[in-house]
């Protein structure tokens, strides 16, 4: 059995979050992205599923893409500007049907002249490209279109001239791209227009016979490229595709290696699905041993049968009540504050007619429940505003009232001793009452007194000034 090619290099939604920064990481609404410099070989189609509705600029020069997949992409809509300069390409496609492509840049390619009229026909379906790059490949040639006039050589000699090009291949552009403005940077002018649709079926008639010299010449000495190996550090280095894939894995590995030095004195973090491996084994755990205890009694129960509270999470969580209105309502409702951000697949909620058992991230919160709720009638949902957790549970008695914990925790404990326990009970709230009743009465007094003690002070005071000053006689003036 043949052994099955390598995984080429990709785009992955790690790689699309880490160059999202600028738009707060978020993907689905991003429209310009960077992916320059980082040894892909594909674009691929997580890319174009994430945020292809949406993108505008897509810039992945300086990689090793082989190809433009169609299936890739066919998803990108209302992309204006793709730039794969200095890439591993040898033929356009994908493209046809992008209706929003204004500017391609493939600059340093590898489309050769057999691929060019294939080409050109996938750059017709896109109606609005104004700006096009492809200087540095192998399908330019040197010339312009005058020169290419005068010269009445064969197509094999103009090949060898132009080592692979064509000087026909900027007039065969303009003519058949008619809304193109820009070539490799040079304005296309009216009259250069003109001359190339006069010579367009020429051109036309030049490439294909052109195209079939180069395959022809091509076909002896691709096997030997395809096998040759630089053993010697000394030797020249080829430029061609299998030589820069070569770098560029060479590249990666270096990188890969140097980032897990970096790495390995770091504490590992976890990811989401190492924290959902671990609260559902978590789930599971406390869920078993719930059940257990229930029927055995064994050490998360008390001997009286109360059930142990523990808030391992340090969650606030309070409780509310429903009003009664048209025979509805009698709910009782209990609020855990959660973070906003966390995961709704990290949360478990277990509802008894007593209490609540719920594991939020592998930390659990039980509660004993103020009143006797329908737990089959129960239901949870998060707040979208707050993230909170809410819980609605109906009371087996909708009439009755939640006093607090400390009422549950009281009904917990036996008949027998519920007797002895209301008759102390009482006596020591009859105790309380008279003697806050005789506190209250003795300050009502002790203010009383003192209200009027300061009145007769200062009545007294009043009345001997005003004596005093009526009887006393103006002293005698002195001359």
């Amino acid at each position: 059995m043949a052994e099955s090619e390598p995984t080429k290099r990709s785009i992955t939604l790690q790689l699309i979050r880490k160059r999202s920064e600028h738009n707060e990481g978020l993907v689905s609404t991003l429209e310009e992205l960077a992916l320059h410099q980082e040894e892909l070989q594909s674009i691929g189609s997580v890319l174009g599923r994430t945020c292809g509705k949406t993108l505008r600029i897509l810039l992945l020069q300086n990689n090793v893409i082989e190809r433009m997949d169609p299936c890739a992409m066919k998803y990108f809509k209302v992309l204006e500007y793709l730039n794969l300069a200095l890439n591993n390409i040898a033929c356009i496609e994908g493209l046809n049907g992008m209706e929003c492509l204004r500017k391609l840049d493939l600059t340093l390619n590898f489309i050769p002249i057999e691929n060019l009229e294939k080409s050109v026909d996938e750059l017709v379906g896109c109606p609005l490209l104004e700006e096009l790059f492809l200087i540095g490949n192998p399908c330019m040639g040197v010339g312009d279109l005058g020169a290419s006039n005068q010269n009445e050589e064969t197509p094999t000699a103009a090949a060898s001239a132009n080592t692979g090009g064509w000087d026909g291949c900027r007039p065969y552009i303009i003519a058949r791209l008619s809304n193109l403005r820009y070539l490799d940077g040079k304005e296309v002018k009216r009259s250069e227009r003109i001359l190339a649709l006069q010579k367009l079926s020429a051109l036309t008639e030049e490439l294909r016979i052109l195209s079939k010299c180069h395959l022809e010449q091509q076909q002896s000495t691709i096997n030997e490229q395809l096998d040759e190996e630089i053993d010697n550090d000394d030797a020249p280095t080829h430029h061609n595709p299998q030589t820069r894939t070569k770098i560029s894995n060479e590249m990666y590995a270096e990188k890969q290696t140097k980032e897990k030095q970096e790495t390995a004195h770091l504490v590992p973090q976890k990811g989401e699905k190492d924290w959902e491996e671990e609260h559902q084994a978590t789930v599971q755990k406390v869920r078993e041993r719930e059940e257990q205890q229930t029927i055995s009694a064994g050490n998360q129960l008390k001997a009286n049968g109360e059930i142990k509270q523990c808030n391992q999470g340090k969650w606030s969580f309070w409780f509310e009540e429903s009003d009664i209105t048209n025979g509805k309502g009698g709910n009782l409702i209990m609020t855990i504050a959660l973070p906003k951000h966390l995961s709704t697949s990290l949360i478990d909620v277990d509802i008894h007619p007593t209490y609540v058992s719920i594991v939020v991230k592998s930390k659990i919160l039980r509660v004993i429940l103020p009143v006797e709720v329908k737990s089959d009638q129960s239901a949870a949902k998060r707040i979208a505003s707050s993230g909170h957790l809410e819980l609605i549970m109906p009371k087996t008695n909708p009439a009755e009232v939640a006093i607090g914990m400390a009422h549950v925790r009281s009904r917990q404990v036996s008949d027998t001793s519920k007797g002895n326990n209301n008759v102390q009970t009482n006596d020591a709230c009859e105790v309380k009452q008279q003697s806050k009743g005789e506190r209250l009465g003795h300050a009502l007094l002790r203010e009383a007194l003192t209200v009027e003690s300061l009145g007769g002070i200062v009545g007294t005071n009043c009345s001997n000034f005003n004596s005093e000053t009526d009887e006393d006689e103006p002293p005698p003036l002195i001359y």
